[in-house]
């Protein structure tokens, strides 16, 4: 009889937005968990806090409602209390990694799933890292391609598997790093990246795929939070800002709530990506609100 080889499903989910989106991120583990068999969740809480950057509470919240790691992305510092945090080395939540260096936070950190998975499914370490894209966006970063290289170089664990999440407006910038990641680090030796995904722009692509056979790919994960918005905020705030132009709170909003992301499927023998499949779970009392 050939037995099955070993699996391990972590699911990432893009932007949470204000409270809405962390109700979602509640609503949507115990399903990933129990009905698609997920063992691990990462989320970006980019925005977590009133739709702007994250604070303590809010990375404690997301972690209690099922989180393994946390990133950010270029509101990273908005709440300043949340550079505490990032320091604390127990605590995996990563920064950019391509800020300065001299920046407070931890660069990349390492999923811990001893306490959820068989030695089966832990033998293989994985870490999560995060960078951000340089094409038009507002906070000034050294380059995301240098400073993967960088981050990868320095992991011990040569079987090491690896989750870039590249925080950026430019498709064209995410599908460079995406393959980048594919030729520099896929060889059998040393880590190996087995998935780059996006976030930041809050809207789900349909370009989930697996390039060359070994490494998951998708432009955007999309926003878990408010879908009954622009982007997350509130619809007649953005419209009075952009077709009167006159003076508007752009607060983030609250209806037809979704967790957006996609499960990354991984071989653990070959240390490979073997699927990645989009998922949108909207929170069923909070739809059409």
């Amino acid at each position: 009889m050939i037995s099955a080889m070993p699996e391990l499903r972590i699911a990432f989910l893009g932007d949470v937005v204000g409270s809405p989106g962390r109700r979602a991120v509640a609503h949507a583990w115990p399903k990933l968990r129990d009905l698609h068999g997920v063992h691990a969740l990462i989320v970006n809480g980019e925005n977590a806090r009133n739709g702007s950057g994250c604070s303590a509470d809010n990375y404690r919240e997301l972690r209690r409602a099922g989180a393994d790691a946390v990133t950010l992305g270029d509101h990273v510092y908005k709440d300043r209390a949340i550079a505490e945090v990032l320091e604390d080395p127990m605590h995996p939540i990563a920064r950019p990694a391509n800020l300065s260096l001299s920046a407070p936070g931890k660069r990349i950190t390492q999923l811990d799933l001893s306490d959820k998975l068989s030695p089966e499914l832990r033998r293989r370490p994985i870490y999560v890292l995060t960078v951000l894209g340089r094409l038009y966006m507002p906070l000034l970063a050294n380059s995301p391609f240098e400073a993967v290289d960088r981050e990868l170089a320095a992991i011990s664990e040569k079987d090491a598997m690896v989750i870039v999440e590249i925080h950026a407006e430019a498709t064209s910038e995410k599908q460079a790093l995406a393959w980048h990641c594919l030729e520099r680090w896929s060889a059998d030796a040393g880590p190996k990246v087995v998935a780059v995904v996006g976030t930041h722009t809050h809207v789900q692509t349909a370009d989930a795929r697996i390039l060359e056979h070994r490494l998951a790919a998708m432009t955007d994960l999309g926003m878990s939070g408010p879908h009954r918005s622009v982007i997350g905020r509130d619809v007649n705030a953005t419209l009075n800002a952009m077709v009167k132009q006159g003076p508007a709170a752009l607060d983030v909003a609250d209806g037809d709530n979704r967790a957006c992301g996609a499960i990354i499927r991984l071989d653990l023998d070959h240390r490979r990506a073997i699927g990645i499949e989009l998922l949108n779970i909207g929170v069923p009392n909070e739809i059409g609100a």
